[in-house]
Order: structure tokens, then sequence, then C-alpha cells
């Protein structure tokens, strides 16, 4: 169906009700979520819709969406709400069309006993206190984001220079928070001077129309921020028409057709507000509180700032091994990294071969690459192939295992003797602080094997009663970890818990020990959380798993790149916090279950 006729249907829907037999057929809403958007075709919302669904869809409730063609016609999304109160929805998931208007037909849906969630732009904090309301929002922070981009136009303009503001419609609250964030920044300790801000309703042809007479009244411009990606575009056309090719062009939203004006040099930035999380987070916080769980009052989706320095870029991204789930989730982050910053990126996979990964290094270098991730299989090894890098200006960023030496610019991780420590701190309040254990270490040489085991035998020195029996390198691998379990199976050595350096350990020895139905009586902690590892957590198979975030680190360190590229100051450790995965409390736990969708 297309989105023109969703929007015919909408007016349909609305005339439907007012006929008794429609509204006979239609009342069992009491299970269903609706989502109300400002758009039904802005590429923005279908975005945010296609998150919506997504969640929805994998809880398997029902969920409706609604829109409106004009994001100006604030009536008809008056008029939904009212509708969908009339027929009993369970929840209302609304991006308001004016943060003021919309909230008494709000309140009359939350007085009927409907949930309301209000996403991307949030109701007036002052309107909803006087009418005694609370409502939770998810979204991002429109005057951070706002306030990010003023920034960055401020450094581009080397803080000189006359600017325009194309604005959203203004009295609402995201339009109003862009503009605030952006004028705060792009004026604080600069020369830069705003010669006209004024309002394009959100709309190409607007924003069309109101750039040519802009710049009829202004022949001088350096800088245009529009409060949409809508009205960019709408800009973008106005400056092909008079062949204005040297004013710096930036907009808010990401949507595809900017991110190619962007790429070929005809716009500076855009803003990326994640909608698809808006949609998603929105229709949670809603599911849930129609099946009794408490929410949180606001929910933050992030911005990310995507500008022409990075895009187009080459990175290299050599990975230890690839078939180990932990890695492949890694790489899974920084594709998805790499897409929104508008990045190629090239895999390698060295297979736990340390002469494999620094040829990798070296061909990097050989194809004229911009930038190099590395994780490492060996902190010595690959050391020649960074050195190589840094003579011939590339830049290297390494994630989650260190080297030894060699410049950097950054290094991703998470701190592996913390989590050793955290290990060492389950496993002793679950054998009460006394007991055998086991302990199988990762590939010799890599900083992971050696700061997890640090750690952990740091902190289990605190324990004078609980004995190691067995230490053996098991190399990070399932098969040889069962090996080792059937050794000391048939050595009768025994042992009263298993600590492991990674997933794939833990769950090998687990494999054994259920095949010999010695599993019950033993703690059994590993690392990574990686999903199978999580499963046998809530399974109860395992006691517990350190969660460290590899598809995060994978972002992280695509995004230290992109920063890098944009000239922003480069932090050398960009930490990734961990925490443990355990359905039972103990000392030092700092969170529930690892959720697979990772941010």
């Amino acid at each position: 169906m297309t989105r023109l006729c969703r929007v015919l249907l909408s007016g349909l829907f609305l005339f439907a009700l007012t006929c008794p037999a429609s509204l006979q057929a239609l009342e069992n809403n009491a299970a269903t979520v609706a989502l109300v958007m400002k758009s039904l075709s802005n590429p923005f919302f279908i975005q945010m819709e296609q998150g919506a669904k997504g969640y929805a869809g994998e809880n398997e409730f029902p969920l409706e969406v609604f829109g409106i063609k004009n994001p100006t016609d604030v009536a008809l999304q008056i008029s939904i709400v009212e509708n969908l109160i009339s027929r009993n929805y369970g929840a209302i998931v609304i991006a308001p069309a004016d943060s003021e208007k919309l909230i008494p037909v709000c309140k009359k849906a939350v007085e009927k006993g409907i949930v309301v969630i209000n996403i991307d732009n949030p109701l007036n904090r002052e309107t909803l206190k006087s009418h005694g309301l609370t409502i939770p929002f998810v979204g991002s922070d429109n005057r951070t984001g706002g306030h990010m981009m003023g920034e960055y136009v401020k450094r581009r303009l080397d803080s000189r220079g006359k600017v325009v503001i194309i604005e959203g419609i203004r009295g609402v609250e995201n339009a109003e928070l862009r503009k605030r964030g952006f004028t705060e920044a792009v004026t604080e300790d600069s020369h830069i001077e705003i010669i006209a801000s004024e309002s394009a309703f959100w709309n190409t042809e607007q924003a069309f129309s109101l750039t040519m007479s802009l710049l009829e009244k202004h022949p001088r411009v350096d800088a245009i921020f529009c409060a949409n990606d809508k009205m960019a575009l709408g800009v973008l056309q106005a400056l092909d028409l008079l062949n204005r090719k040297n004013i710096m062009v930036a907009g808010y939203d990401n949507i595809e057709s900017v991110r190619h004006a962007i790429r070929i040099g005809k716009m500076c930035a855009t803003m990326e507000q994640h909608p698809e999380l808006m949609g998603e987070y929105g229709v949670m916080l809603a599911w849930k509180k129609l099946n009794g769980h408490n929410i949180p009052n606001t929910m933050s989706t992030p911005l990310d700032l995507i500008t022409r320095e990075h895009f187009n870029k080459k990175i290299g991204f050599s990975v230890s091994d690839l078939e180990n789930p932990f890695f492949a989730s890694m790489i899974k982050g920084a594709k998805k990294e790499a897409a929104l910053y508008g990045m190629t990126l090239s895999i390698s996979d060295a297979g736990n071969n340390d002469s494999q990964q620094l040829m990798d290094i070296v061909n990097f270098q050989n194809q004229q690459i911009d930038a190099i991730i590395v994780n490492p299989t060996n902190a010595e090894t690959i050391i020649p192939g960074i050195d190589m890098a840094r003579v011939k200006n590339i830049p290297v960023i390494t994630v989650d295992r260190k080297i030894s030496g060699g410049k950097i610019l950054s290094h991703v991780a998470s701190d592996n003797i913390q989590g050793g420590r955290m290990a060492a701190g389950i496993i002793a309040a679950h054998l009460n602080n006394r007991g055998r254990v086991v302990e199988m270490e990762g590939i010799p040489g890599t900083s992971a094997a050696h700061d997890r085991g640090l750690g952990f035998n740091d902190e289990l020195k605190t324990y004078p009663d609980i004995t190691i029996v067995a230490r053996e390198a098991v190399n990070f691998d399932r098969t040889q970890a069962g090996q080792l379990m059937e050794r000391l199976h048939n050595k009768g050595i025994e042992f009263d818990a298993v600590f492991a350096h990674n997933d794939a350990m833990i769950l090998g020895a687990m494999d054994v020990l259920t095949r010999k139905n010695a599993l019950d009586s033993k703690v059994m902690v590993g690392f990574d959380a990686i999903k199978e590892a999580v499963k046998a957590v809530k399974d109860k198979k395992i006691t517990a798993t350190i969660a460290q975030q590899p598809q995060k680190m994978g972002q992280l360190s695509i995004r230290t790149m992109a920063l890098f590229f944009r000239g922003d100051k480069i932090e050398p450790v960009i930490p990734v916090s961990l925490s443990p995965v355990s359905l039972s409390k103990y000392p030092r736990q700092e969170g529930p279950i690892a959720p697979d969708h990772q941010q």
C-alpha cells in the first residue's frame, strides 16, 4: 500500500468512525498500540515506523500506524488521537505536530486510562505542568544537537562570517531547541553574525522560496543551517539555481538524499538522531506499561554528527578470528557505524595467525587505505606493521586487545583486569569464599588473556580459602576447553568452579560436564556475553558471563576514526563499560541480562 493511500485511509478512518457499525467492528483495541506521526512520507518518519514495527513484530503485539500529510495540519492529528480514544486503544505513541496544542487531547487519553508516550518532538514542559500531566518522552536532545552543529559550523568558518538559519515551525519544541542550541554555539566566542532566521515550516518548497528571497536581501552569506533535511534540499535547489557553490549548508535528520549531497560535496553536515530507535523505544515503553511494568519518564536516543570530512574514507579492519562470535559481533557493529558515517570498510580475518595479520596490515597500506583498525592476534608480532603505517601517516586504532609497542591513535576496549576481578568476586560469592577453581586461559601473548588472568588471580588473593587446582591455556577454543575438562575428569581432579577467559571455553567446559551429569554443582563463569552464553545463563547452565559489548567496541572504533578525520581531539583510550550477566545477585553486580540490541 502506498503512503499516499495510507494518508487517505487515515481520513477515511475518521469518517468511518461516525458510523456506529464501523465503531462496533473496531472497538476491541485494548491491546493495540497506535503510533501517530507527523508524516507518513518523510524519510525520517519512515525510519521511525520501521523501528516501531520491528519491535512490535519481534514481541508479537498489534501496532497500527497513523500520520498526517502536512506537518502543519495539527487539527487532523488531534482528530486522529480523538478517534483513537473513542476506539479504546490501549496505548498511543505520538510524535506531536505541535508541542502545546496536542496536550489537551493527550490529557484526555490519559484520563481514559490510555497509555501515552511522547516521542521525537517533546511536549512543552510548562504546559504539561499546568495541566497536571506527566507523559514519558523518548527522543534526542535537540538543543544539544543544535549546539553540536553550531560548534562544527563555527570551526569550519574559523569563527568568522555571516550565517542564515532556516527554522522549522515556530513554537514547535524541537524546532525552537535546535535553533537555540545552534545560535548559542555558533555565536559564542566568535565573530559570526546571524543575519537572518526565518521559518520554512519544515517544507522543501518553502525553503527554496525563502532562500531565494534571503539571498537577494543578503548577497554575502557564508553558511546556512536548516532545522531539518527536507528544508536543506530546498536550500540546495536555490543555490544550484543561483550558482552559489561557496555557501556551506548544514541540515538535520540524515536522510538519504542529503547523505548523497554530502557524499558529492554539495553539503557539509547533517545530524543523525536515530528515528528508528525513537519508534522502537516508544512502542517498547508503551507495551511494557500496558503489561504492568514500571517505565522511565525519559529515554534518550543518541545523536551523531555526520560531516563531509569522513565520507568516502576507506578503513581497513583486521580482526583476529571471525569464527569467534565475539569478534563477529564486533565487526557487525563496525559495519553498521561505517555505513552511518559514509565510510568504506574492508575486513580481513587473520584466523588467529600472527603472520597472516601482519600481511593483512601491509596489504591495507598498499591498497591506499585511509586508516586501519586492528584487533590483534598477538601483542608483539604486528608492531612492524604498525610502525610502517606510522611512516605512511596512516592512523591506527587497536580494539579489545592491546599491543606492546608502536604508536597508535587510540585503543578501544573494556578493562579486562576489572572484568577478571568481577569474575573472581562472582565465584567467591557463590562458593561462600571457599572452594577449588579451574582457570582456563586464553591465547598466550594476547592482552585479553593476560589482563583477565591478572585481575582474576589478584582478586582471588583476598580469598585465602579459594585455591586454583588447575590452570591451562586452551587458546580461547571451545574444543580444547572440552578436552581439558575430559582430562581433569579422567584424572579425578575435584573442583567447584570454572573461570574461562572467554565464553567459547566456558561453553566447551559446559558441554563436557553436561554429558557427564556433573554440571549442576559447578559454578561456571565465562567472559564476553555472546548470545549462546547469555542463553546458557538464562537456562541456568552456567552461572555468569562478563559482558563487554563487542558490537559497541566495533562502533566506537569507527566513530573514533570519524572524529579524527573531522579534526576532533582523540582520547588515547576509549573505555567500554563492563557488566556481569547473571540471574543471581552478588557483590559488584552492575546490570541485568544484557540485551541483544546494542547501541
